[in-house]
């Protein structure tokens, strides 16, 4: 049976886990790392599922029935979208599942790659942190000031801040994997990236 080489080029120790992987480096981390990453696939299943369910039940209220739902619309827009994307995101990068250039990577020496890993683990943290802060700042003042859809409205009237908050949630999530990351790539060797999960090629 032919093997599907995920990334051409990588020789990654790591064991690919349904939602992650695992390595004999601090194993504990892992098991935390694929615990959040299941919890956000999850989540972000779940949401795919419900808005498909919506979809098909709006075509029939609409085409059958001739009343539509009205608050179906933004229910997907406020609430399922923002699930999708960025608890998405947190298990798209703990997978390896995202877009990934490997061409140029694999050129570089194993100790360089080690260098170019940890910077680019350092961007996403800081971008996981920036995430945090703006949808921590944007939860607090949807509060404070009783945000919610007017009412009369068809969307449903709940409060802003239900689905405001699942953004810095979701990025405190992946703040804390990748953070696991960067620990875990300045206390192993720098002889090579310890955090290049994927076998690839190489096994």
């Amino acid at each position: 049976m032919t093997n599907v080489i995920v990334h051409p080029g990588h020789d990654g120790i790591g064991k690919r886990t349904t939602f992650g992987f695992i390595t004999n480096d601090y194993p504990m981390l892992h098991k935390l790392q694929n615990a959040i990453s299941g919890i956000c696939a999850i989540i972000a299943a779940a949401a795919v599922v419900i808005s498909g369910v919506l979809t098909i039940l709006e075509v029939f209220m609409r085409a059958v029935l001739k009343s539509p739902l009205g608050w179906n619309i933004g229910f997907s827009e406020r609430y399922l979208m923002v699930a999708i994307a960025f608890f998405g995101l947190v298990t798209a990068y703990r997978t390896g599942s995202h877009i990934a250039v490997a061409s140029l990577f694999g050129k570089f020496a194993p100790p360089v790659q080690k260098i170019l890993m940890i910077v680019a683990e350092l961007i996403i943290a800081a971008t996981f942190l920036l995430l945090f802060l703006a949808g921590i700042e944007a939860t607090s003042f949807s509060i404070s000031i009783g945000e919610r859809v007017p009412p009369g409205m068809a969307d449903i009237p709940w409060a802003s801040w239900t689905w405001r908050v699942m953004i810095p949630i979701s990025a405190l999530m992946g703040l804390i994997v990748v953070l696991i990351d960067i620990f875990r790539e300045v206390t192993t060797s720098w002889s090579k990236p310890s955090t290049d999960y994927e076998p690839g090629e190489g096994h």
